[in-house]
């Protein structure tokens, strides 16, 4: 099967899908902040607040975004005395040459035995790092490491980093405006809302509902939220997915061999280990689930909504030009 995707022109159309999620996830918050504001007569309040919000959780990202991934999963820089870590920075180089790439990404390895896998970070290229499991490096093969890395590389060059990381950080500005609101509901509604309650009908005559007032606008944040939050779950996932089918394609024009990453991926789907310190937050920039939820292992309508990876057996089977059925059936048992 020949693989023909036009590595720069992917990566120019995602700067421009980068410019439009990020308006798009803008206005979403401008919205959720002024459906507050309309329903209780405080415009513009929460609009410029839920916006404000949404532009440091951004300039957070953007700034610090590697070091806190990084940290997240407890790595470290690749050592140049490891004979394995060595030959891993020169597949990193000589890779980044052949994809045109004026600087290779910085090296790191997660120390872990037990689990094959790997993810690139970084928001431009000259800022990129890759880092691998300590398994990757034991029980792949140099020209199978060489596939992995292939993919990576194209995450970098493509700015899937960049896409991803702005999708995620606006879609936390939802996720922490939410969270705010229900536990600030949860806490009026068991330490407040008595006491309130009590004043209430003691005031009543003079028609002060306050009580209602601040429950509902707190249940109304709350409950946006929910909604903001689960469309842009479903955005980041949707665009999480896609992203890994044109890697795995330019990992094959970077290293001129399918089989290299096809066999990987075969290790990686028949390794039942889940990463220890990977999270459902950086989940999505591995190459496959560190979390090893089956969801990602479906082919069903409601697996591809929900899932943050497409199926690896789709993926082996794109590369090595076999049908669906076929390789299913021979990974069903890891499935």
């Amino acid at each position: 099967m020949a693989f023909t995707v036009d590595f720069y022109e992917q990566g120019r159309k995602n700067v421009r899908k980068t410019i439009v999620l990020v308006v798009v996830f803008l206005v979403m918050m401008a919205a959720f902040g002024l459906i507050i504001d309309i329903i209780f007569g405080i415009l513009p309040i929460f609009t410029l607040i839920f916006l404000v919000v949404a532009l440091v959780q951004l300039l957070i990202s953007l700034s610090s975004g590697k070091e806190i991934v990084l940290k997240s999963v407890r790595a470290r820089e690749a050592r140049q005395d490891d004979p394995e870590e060595r030959q891993l920075k020169n597949i990193v180089d000589e890779l980044s040459l052949a994809a045109g790439m004026a600087k290779p990404p910085e090296v790191y390895v997660v120390d872990d035995d037990t689990v094959i896998n790997a993810f690139a970070t970084g928001r431009k290229s000259e800022d990129s790092v890759i880092c691998v499991t300590s398994g990757l490096l034991k029980q792949l093969d140099r020209e199978e490491t060489s596939g992995v890395i292939g993919h990576e590389l194209s995450h970098i060059v493509n700015r899937d980093i960049l896409i991803m990381t702005l999708i995620s950080a606006l879609l936390g500005a939802v996720v922490i405006i939410q969270l705010m609101a229900f536990r600030a509901l949860i806490a009026y509604v068991r330490f407040g809302a008595f006491g309130a309650a009590t004043r209430s009908r003691r005031s009543s005559k003079k028609g002060d509902n306050s009580t209602l007032v601040i429950l509902a606008f707190l249940a109304a944040v709350a409950g946006l939220g929910a909604v903001f939050s689960f469309i842009g779950r479903l955005s980041l996932l949707a665009v999480s997915r896609t992203r890994e089918y044109f890697a795995d394609a330019r990992a094959v024009e970077l290293t001129r061999n399918p089989v290299g990453l096809s066999r990987a991926l075969r290790k990686i789907v028949t390794n039942s280990q889940k990463m220890k310190t990977a999270n459902i937050a950086t989940a999505h920039l591995f190459i496959s689930d560190p979390l090893k939820r089956h969801i990602n292992n479906k082919s069903s309508f409601f697996a591809s909504l929900w899932s943050t990876h497409p199926p690896i057996a789709m993926r082996i089977s794109i590369l090595e030009n076999r049908s669906l059925k076929e390789v299913e059936s021979e990974l069903a048992s890891y499935l």
